[in-house]
């Protein structure tokens, strides 16, 4: 045991380093570093309200100018003489008033009363009423945003993720290079183009469903379309944050791409590559018919797909949408373990 122990102290001396890099190595696969943000990423989107709804007309309590100067007429004349009006008496209809009278101008006699002990009493209890019916009132969901649409009442929100292969990033149909055209001819500036474009990149994913290797998925309804449109900010600022430079970013029709970006020439020298890539499709909907499914499997994600490709497009429900996705400029690349590190909801289907 002694000789051990000299051995022992023998090799602790004369390899520190090797014995320091083991368990740093063993450190790190237990304990791995934090994820640090995907390196590019890419977002086109937009929002619009509701159909607008008229304004309701306020009726005038007052006399138009022309019955005013008909009043007045009947004791004025334009001519060079004048016509003594003849007196007219208003009542203030104001129940249990002690009756007065006064001038309150030429010929018109007003007969105004006082307020009495019962009109307290009755005008006390009115309000004694309505400030109970305010005190006990809450507002809720249902009570301050309920709507309806051609899918059905209520708003929902719904956020589908895929990460799929991408085995030439530089190929004309490669997801990656069908979201870089749709970044510069989508109409994101209308209803209609934002609905167009949410439809085509969902159905862009289900007919690339053979290379997406996991997925994830959620959904909420809401009766209260402010509470619906924060979560889907919320949502999006979330998704957004994974991104250490956001070189793409197109919304309402404004495109917010740096200006060197822009400029940026397509470079030949730069060889197709492998990589990885996760796209996020974000919607606020209109209705409750929209109800994305726990995805589970390839099944669940082909159905997740072919419901926001054609809810998208009913009539005029779609209030916000956002695509996202990763990586965006052509020298980045993702593999499996940056995908772990930064999506763990993705589940593997």
């Amino acid at each position: 045991s002694q000789n051990l122990r000299k051995f022992l102290k023998v090799v602790a001396k004369n390899h520190v380093a090797l014995i320091m890099t083991a368990i740093l190595a063993l450190s790190l696969v237990f304990n791995p570093l934090p994820a640090m943000a995907v390196p590019s990423g890419g977002r086109m989107g937009g929002s619009f309200s509701s159909k607008s709804q008229s304004a309701p007309r306020v009726r005038s309590n007052y006399g138009s100018s022309s019955s005013y100067n008909r009043g007045y007429s009947r004791g004025y004349n334009t001519g060079s003489y004048y016509s003594r009006p003849s007196p007219s008496i208003y009542v203030n209809p104001l129940p249990f008033w002690r009756p007065s009278y006064y001038y309150s101008s030429p010929g018109v006699i007003v007969q105004s009363r006082g307020p009495g002990l019962l009109t307290f009493l009755v005008f006390g209890g009115m309000a004694f009423a309505v400030a109970n019916a305010f005190r006990n009132f809450t507002p809720t969901e249902d009570t301050w945003g309920d709507v309806s649409s051609a899918l059905g009442p209520g708003v929902s929100v719904a956020q589908v993720s895929v990460a799929m292969e991408v085995p030439k990033r530089d190929d004309p149909n490669s997801i990656l290079s069908v979201l870089d055209r749709l970044a510069y001819t989508a109409k994101t500036d209308s209803r209609v183009g934002l609905q167009n474009l949410t439809s085509q990149v969902a159905l862009e994913l289900l007919r690339r469903k053979s290379s997406i290797v996991s997925a994830s998925s959620s959904y909420k309804h809401h009766n209260n379309r402010n509470q619906a449109q924060r979560q889907f900010n919320n949502m999006s600022v979330q998704e957004r944050g994974k991104f250490e430079r956001e070189t793409k970013s197109v919304y309402g029709g404004v495109d917010y791409t740096g200006a060197d970006r822009k400029q940026l020439p397509q470079s030949d020298s730069v060889s197709p590559q492998a990589t990885m890539a996760v796209i996020t499709i974000i919607l606020a909907i209109e209705g409750d018919s929209t109800k994305i499914p726990t995805i589970r499997s390839t099944a669940d994600v082909e159905n997740a797909l072919r419901q926001i490709a054609s809810d998208a497009k009913v009539d005029n429900c779609l209030q916000s949408a956002e695509i996202l996705w990763t990586p965006e400029e052509r020298t980045d690349t993702l593999d499996a373990r940056d995908i772990a590190a930064d999506y763990p909801g993705l589940r593997p289907i």
